[in-house]
């Protein structure tokens, strides 16, 4: 087992880290409950929804300006600077990530029959994304005690972002197939909310591809 002392400044680094992760899962859900409403053909809510995650999403920009400015301001070895910065930054494109997924379901309404077809299939991707944000959650609470322990769940996550692309491919081919049966906007609206759910999963491969080259680092 790898494991590392860290001062209170790496320490509280690593905490406001796994405070946005607590913000990525909880902006993932809101979008789970957006997507189920939206398949309801209820959008009365939708604003909300959309709300609250702008909200995670301001939260998360302001504790990523803490650490920058905490990562700046101190006496940090450089391979730590560096690969924390790539760890914050990956994180935070994980929520932009999210809002632009949450903004581009509630943008107008879908066409009932596109989302019926493909319905089944992004709560599926849905499920595999929030199960993700809950790993990513857990390899955050080990990066100051078990960095093996972190890097094994970071494989986990990026063997989930190798099945969300396959769903993805899925989604779109199957959407293409409905295109003369499914107005143009209603298209490009669920490529585009397709495309931003792979956008989420590819910044936590992202953050985890961080955590693999400070662990490099380290063991050089």
């Amino acid at each position: 087992m790898f494991k590392l002392r860290f001062n209170n400044k790496e320490e509280e680094v690593f905490e406001r880290l796994t405070y946005t992760t607590e913000l990525i899962g909880e902006a993932v859900k809101i979008l789970q409950s957006e997507m189920e409403y939206v398949r309801r053909g209820s959008y009365d809510q939708i604003p909300t929804h959309l709300i609250k995650i702008k909200s995670l999403h301001e939260k998360a920009e302001i504790i990523r300006e803490e650490i920058l400015s905490t990562l700046y301001g101190e006496a940090f070895l450089p391979d730590f600077k560096e690969s924390m910065v790539m760890l914050t930054q990956a994180l935070f494109n994980t929520l932009s990530s999210v809002k632009d997924a949450a903004r581009a379901l509630g943008s107008r309404k879908i066409d009932p029959k596109c989302m019926n077809v493909l319905a089944e299939m992004l709560n599926t991707y849905l499920a595999l994304v929030n199960e993700a944000t809950v790993k990513i959650h857990e390899l955050s609470r080990y990066l100051s005690s078990d960095m093996e322990a972190a890097l094994k769940i970071g494989r986990e996550i990026q063997a989930m972002e190798r099945e969300g692309d396959d769903i993805k491919d899925a989604l779109l081919q199957r959407l293409y197939e409905i295109e003369k049966e499914v107005d143009i906007i209603s298209i490009l609206q669920m490529k585009d909310i397709i495309l931003f759910i792979d956008d989420i999963l590819d910044s936590l491969e992202d953050a985890t591809l961080s955590i693999e080259v400070f662990y490099a680092t380290l063991k050089a």
